[in-house]
C-alpha cells in the first residue's frame, strides 16, 4: 500500500499503527542517499544509487532536504515476499511511477492535515528544518492541484482520527479491495468491432456491386457506431438497395456472428473472476444487437452481468450507467472499482467523474489532451493483468 501526504501528516504513526494492527504490514524502507536523519531509511552511497540507475532498479526517485530518496525493484520484492510494504511518498508522480511500474494490488492512501499542524508537530518532534518542511506541505498541496485527476483509494484526516482509528480504515479498505468492481467497456476493448465491421460492409458492398467511395462512406459512418438512425440515414443518403429494415435485419445477426473477442481476452476475464472481482460490461448501444454481440462472443458467460445504455436510460459518460452497473452485481459506486475502455472521452472522463479509477486501452494511440487517466495499456489484457497484481 501507498501513503501520500506532505511532512508531519503522520505517515510513520501511521504505519506503526498498521504494524501494531497485523504483523504483515511493514514500512518499507527506501534508500536515502544523504545526510540527515537515517531511521526508516536504507541508506546508501551515490555509487550504490548509479549501479541502481545502471540495473534498471529504480521504480521513483526525488530528492528533497538535500537527499535523494529512491523506491529500488529489489528492496520491493523483497518487502513484498516478506509481507504488505507500507511505501511513503509525496508525490503524486511517484504514486504513479509505483502503480504503473511495479503492478500489484496497491491501494493508495492520501493523509493530510492543515498546514499549521505540520508546523506544530514538526517544532514537537525537534526538527531542525521545520521551515523546509512547510515548503514541502505548500509543494504537496501544489501536487495534488495539478493532478487534480488522480483518484486516491482512501483519504483520511490525521487531525481528526488517531493512528490506530486511520489503520483500521486502511485494513478496512485492504479488505474490501479484496474484491474490486471492474467494469468493462465492451466495444473495441473486449472485442474487435472495427474490424468485424469493416468485414462486413466489404462484404455488404461486393454483395451488391457497390461503388469503393460508397464503401467508404458507410465505413466512416458506421465504424464508431451504427444504429437505426445512422442506418436511415445511409439507405437515404446512398440509395443504398436495401430498406432501413431490411439493412437492418441483415446487420444485426450477421455482425454478431463475425466479433471476435481480442486474444487473450477470455483468459484474462477468467483470471480476474477467479481473484474473486466483480465484472460488468458497461456499454452504449441498443439492448437486442448489443446482447447478439456479447452472445456470440462468448463475453456473456465471461462477466457478471451488463450494463447497456438503452436498458439502463442513460449513456456513457452519465454517472447513473456506471451507478447502475455497481448495482447490478450489489455494489455500491462510493466504494471505488475500475472503469476500463478505449474511449477517453466515455471511458476515462466519464469513470473518472464517477469516482472510478481508469485505464486507458490505447491500441497504440497517442493520449489526447486532459487528464490522464491512472494508468494507460496497449491492451486489454495488460490492463486485467494490472487490474488483479499480474506477474511481474
Amino acid at each position: 500500500m501507498i501513503l501520500y501526504g506532505p511532512p508531519a501528516t503522520g505517515k510513520d504513526t501511521v504505519a506503526a499503527a498498521l504494524t501494531a494492527l497485523d504483523p504483515a504490514f511493514a514500512l518499507f524502507s527506501r534508500v536515502k542517499v544523504g545526510r540527515g536523519r537515517s531511521a526508516g531509511y536504507r541508506m546508501g552511497s551515490q555509487q550504490q544509487l548509479e549501479d541502481l540507475r545502471a540495473a534498471g532498479a529504480v521504480i521513483y526517485e526525488n530528492s528533497r532536504y538535500d537527499s535523494t530518496y529512491v523506491v529500488d525493484r529489489p528492496g520491493l520484492d523483497d518487502a513484498v515476499a516478506a509481507g504488505v510494504p507500507v511505501v511513503h511518498l509525496g508525490q503524486v508522480d511517484g504514486v504513479r511511477a509505483l502503480i504503473e511500474g511495479y503492478p500489484a494490488q496497491w491501494l493508495t492512501v492520501l493523509l493530510w492535515c492543515p498546514r499549521e499542524i505540520t508546523a506544530i508537530r514538526s517544532a514537537g518532534r525537534g526538527d531542525s528544518d521545520t521551515q523546509a518542511r512547510l515548503s514541502a506541505w505548500d509543494a504537496t498541496l501544489t501536487d495534488l492541484q495539478t493532478n487534480a485527476g488522480f483518484r486516491f483509494d482512501l483519504v483520511i484526516r490525521t487531525d481528526a482520527v488517531s493512528p490506530e482509528e486511520a489503520a483500521e480504515r486502511i485494513r478496512q479498505a485492504l479488505a474490501e479491495r479484496e474484491q474490486q468492481l471492474v467494469l468493462l467497456d465492451f466495444d473495441d476493448t473486449l472485442i474487435d468491432r472495427r474490424t468485424a465491421v469493416t468485414a462486413w460492409v466489404s462484404r455488404y458492398c461486393a454483395d451488391h456491386g457497390l461503388a469503393p467511395d460508397v464503401e467508404q462512406r458507410m465505413l466512416e459512418a458506421m465504424r464508431i457506431r451504427a444504429d437505426r438512425d445512422v442506418v436511415e440515414s445511409l439507405c437515404s443518403d446512398l440509395s443504398l438497395p436495401d430498406s432501413p429494415d431490411e439493412f437492418w435485419s441483415r446487420y444485426e445477426p450477421e455482425l454478431a456472428a463475425l466479433v471476435q473477442p481480442f486474444p487473450g481476452v477470455v483468459e484474462a476475464l477468467t483470471a480476474v473472476r477467479e481473484a474473486g472481482h466483480q465484472v460488468v460490461v458497461v456499454t452504449n448501444g441498443g439492448t437486442q444487437i448489443q446482447r447478439a454481440k456479447l452472445m456470440a462472443s462468448g463475453i456473456a458467460d465471461m462477466v457478471d452481468a451488463v450494463c447497456i445504455s438503452e436498458e439502463a436510460g442513460v449513456r456513457k459518460p452519465g454517472r447513473q450507467i456506471f451507478e447502475a452497473a455497481a448495482a447490478a452485481v450489489g455494489r455500491d459506486l462510493a466504494l471505488g472499482g475500475w472503469m476500463i475502455g478505449d474511449n477517453a472521452a466515455l471511458d476515462v472522463v466519464g469513470g473518472r467523474d464517477a469516482g472510478l479509477r481508469t485505464i486507458w486501452i490505447s491500441h497504440g494511440r497517442p493520449w489526447p489532451d486532459g487528464p490522464k487517466p491512472d494508468l494507460i495499456t496497449e491492451t486489454i489484457v495488460e490492463a486485467l493483468a494490472h487490474v488483479h497484481g499480474g506477474a511481474r
